[in-house]
């Protein structure tokens, strides 16, 4: 009980401080990007990114809870790229979906909301006279960002759900290229099958 407990903390604490960091980072980064973006196409586009992200983390999300690890462990026996991470993300698909649907996701969604406000005080700007009518470009803009986002995720479940395992082995060779890259193992120690006695956490 104890273990599980402290199990419990260390999680709490790395979405903490994971969500913390990103939000500071990705806040910052914005904020310096839309101040020097002159442009406000840059902007929008900027703006088209930052769904993108979100819709494509939440579809990572998805498909970690939705994915199987037998097909990953029969690939990773055959030493092919990006399989033993696969199986290391499916078989931690309660955190994958955590950190992509949650922190990322709440992270993205909070920061679209803020530049959608910001795209709309530079049309204001540019257009003084549409200054009268601020309230009506803001929930606009707001329910565009939130309609082209809902319905991106809404598209996203459905193909996460369907190719969970091809989703799941394309993010695998991403992850395998990242630790290649830096030398550093993100996904734990290199073994064969699934857990110690033999078995895998999805079977079927």
């Amino acid at each position: 009980m104890t273990v599980r407990k402290r199990k419990s903390w260390k999680h709490l604490m790395f979405v903490f401080i994971g969500s913390f960091l990103i939000a500071g980072l990705v806040g910052i980064s914005s904020e310096l990007l839309m101040r020097r973006t002159s442009s406000l196409w840059v902007a929008v586009l900027f703006l088209l990114a930052v769904i993108g992200v979100h819709i494509t983390f939440d579809i990572i999300g998805i498909a970690a809870t939705a994915a199987n690890e037998a097909p990953h462990h029969a690939k990773a026996a055959n030493r092919v790229r990006g399989a033993r991470q696969a199986v290391y993300l499916v078989r931690h698909a309660d955190l994958v979906a955590n950190m992509a649907n949650d922190v990322v996701g709440d992270v993205t969604g909070t920061l679209s909301g803020v530049m959608a406000a910001a795209i709309v005080i530079d049309i204001i700007r540019l257009y003084p006279t549409l200054g009268t009518k601020e309230i009506w470009l803001s929930t606009l803009m707001l329910a565009l960002v939130a309609s082209v986002t809902v319905t991106g995720k809404a598209v996203g479940k459905s193909f996460a759900i369907q190719d969970a395992n091809k989703i799941m082995a394309w993010v695998g060779c991403v992850l395998a290229a990242v630790e290649q890259i830096t030398g550093r193992n993100l996904t734990g120690p290199k073994k064969r099958g699934g857990k110690k006695d033999g078995t895998s956490r999805k079977n079927s």
